[in-house]
């Protein structure tokens, strides 16, 4: 089990909350060094636990419009000759934000991907299938908008991880706040 002390958690959720905040604004708010501050980010760095940083972005900002989650069955002739490299090899393209692989029999693996638009989507998933349809089949696709997507972060879930370290509890959803409306 992970084990993180006070000072290497709240470096964690710093950096999960602003990955730009300098190791001095860190110090003040854990009233010790820069140094002790960056010790701390190259070990979490050192062990894996901080893999890199990255922006988030906007994605319709950025032009892209459409997202698509598919749902795969590989061909059971065929996954048996796919090493998990060969899988991850074949699953590169800038389309592809997330893969995942999943133990069920009627779905081997679930992809989102997103497109500039509908006409690009159409047109990768019509290539896909003519190309690769022997492959794998797509069991069930799911098209949306990017105005439809409500949250794009983990970071709430990375944060309440942080702080459950060597306490774990069952997950529950968080109480919705009361509806303020005049119709009632």
């Amino acid at each position: 089990m992970l084990k993180l002390t006070r000072n290497e958690k709240t470096v964690l959720k710093s950096l999960i909350e602003n990955g730009r905040v300098s190791d001095s604004e860190i110090a003040k708010k854990l009233g010790i060094t820069a140094q002790a501050i960056g010790k701390i980010r190259r070990k979490l760095e050192k062990t894996g636990i901080i893999k890199g940083y990255s922006t988030n972005i906007d994605y319709e900002k950025l032009g892209i419009k459409a997202f698509a989650v598919a749902l795969f069955k590989y061909s059971p002739n065929f996954i048996g000759k796919l090493s998990e490299e060969d899988i991850k090899d074949r699953v590169r393209g800038p389309n592809i934000i997330n893969f995942f692989r999943v133990p069920e029999g009627d779905v081997t693996h679930i992809v989102l991907y997103g497109f500039r638009s509908l006409d690009e989507l159409d047109n990768y998933f019509h290539a896909l299938q003519t190309e690769r349809g022997h492959i794998s089949e797509i069991r069930k696709l799911y098209v949306f908008s990017a105005k439809s997507l409500m949250k794009s972060s983990p970071q709430e879930l990375f944060l309440k991880s942080i702080d459950e370290l060597g306490k774990e509890t069952l997950a529950r959803p968080l109480k919705p706040k009361p509806i303020k409306s005049d119709l009632f």
